[in-house]
C-alpha cells in the first residue's frame, strides 16, 4: 500500500463509515480508545466526535496525542488523522480533535464514466483506421 500525504483531505470523512480512535500515552505508546460515530467537521481543522469508552487510567488527561484511523469496505483507500485531542464533554465522551496532517494509504479513487471511455476507446480507434485509409497500409 502506498502512503502519501494531502493538503486538506477533510471533506473526504464523510466517505467512510468506520473510525478507530488512538491516544499516545505519556510512554508514546498507541493506545486503542474505541470506535467512533457521529463525526462532525468544525472549523480551523478541527473535528468533533463521541468515542465507545476510554481507558480509565488515562481520564485525567485534559489535552493529548492521537489519532484517528478511517476506513470503509470497498474504498481503494483509508485515512490516518493525527493531532491532539481534548475532552469538551467527559460524561459523554465527546472529544475535539485539532488535525496536524493526514495521511493516506492506497489509491484515491478516480472516477472515470464509462462514457468518457467509450468516447476516448473509439476516438482512438477512429484515428488508427483512418491513418490506415491515408496511408493505404
Amino acid at each position: 500500500m502506498e502512503s502519501y500525504l494531502h493538503e486538506n483531505n477533510l471533506a473526504k470523512i464523510s466517505q467512510f463509515d468506520n473510525a478507530v480512535f488512538y491516544c499516545i500515552n505519556s510512554s508514546s505508546q498507541r493506545v486503542p480508545v474505541g470506535m467512533v460515530k457521529n463525526i462532525r467537521l468544525l472549523a480551523d481543522n478541527k473535528i468533533e466526535f463521541e468515542v465507545s469508552h476510554f481507558p480509565v487510567l488515562e481520564n485525567n488527561w485534559n489535552v493529548f496525542a492521537a489519532e484517528l484511523h478511517l476506513y470503509k469496505k470497498g474504498l481503494p483507500f483509508n485515512m490516518t488523522l493525527h493531532g491532539t485531542a481534548w475532552f469538551i464533554n467527559p460524561n459523554e465522551l465527546k472529544v475535539q480533535f485539532k488535525v496536524l496532517y493526514e495521511e493516506c494509504f492506497g489509491q484515491m479513487e478516480t472516477r472515470v464514466s464509462l462514457q468518457n471511455s467509450l468516447a476516448e476507446f473509439f476516438s482512438t480507434t477512429g484515428m488508427f483506421f483512418k491513418k490506415m485509409l491515408i496511408t493505404g497500409f
